[in-house]
């Protein structure tokens, strides 16, 4: 087991980063013992030097406890910065023409055309080029066609109806002269 250099949690071996702090852990290659050379067998044997081993790496600190041993380091102070979105390079400038109308825009407008009479003479205006928002124009616009449209389809259906109504009439009256 390998200990973390920077919160000291135990973490198996062969693992790239802790499992607490997710720090990249540093992984120790054992290193390879050095090739043994043949004794020579013409002189006595001299005792070799064996090669020291290093220490582990991540051995648990004795006689104190591992928290103390294995203290995070101090990092910089951060200073959060203020988010600031970057500006729009689409966006219109306040009071352009092209500017969208609200919501609290597009109610008032229903509210006003509400009022008979006055919903006419407003769309007039507002159609005609008395309002400086392109928005409220081509609603305008849009709304005097649809009041054409429904007008002269209103006419039709009231001609048709009415010729039919009074044709009816003309022979309900017929009818009644007769009984008399």
């Amino acid at each position: 087991m390998a200990f973390c250099t920077f919160c000291g949690t135990s973490v198996p071996d062969n693992i790239r980063f802790c499992t607490s702090c997710g720090k990249p852990m540093g992984i120790t290659v054992p290193t390879p013992a050095p090739p043994v050379q043949p004794v020579q067998p013409q002189a006595p044997a001299q005792p070799q030097p064996q090669p020291q081993q290093a220490p582990p790496a991540y051995a648990q600190p004795q006689g104190q406890p591992y928290q103390q041993a294995y203290a995070p380091q101090s990092a910089p102070p951060y200073t959060a910065q203020p988010y600031a979105p970057a500006p729009d390079p689409n966006a219109l400038p306040p009071g352009s023409k092209y500017e969208p109308i609200t919501t609290g825009g597009y109610i008032g407008i229903m509210l006003l055309m509400m009022l008979p009479l006055v919903n006419l003479i407003l769309l007039l205006v507002w159609a005609c080029g008395g309002c400086r928002k392109v928005n409220k124009t081509n609603f305008a616009r849009a709304l005097l066609i649809m009041m054409l449209i429904s007008t002269a389809i209103s006419g039709i259906i009231f001609l048709i109806f009415g010729s039919m109504f009074g044709a009816g009439l003309s022979d309900i009256t017929d009818t009644l002269k007769s009984l008399e």
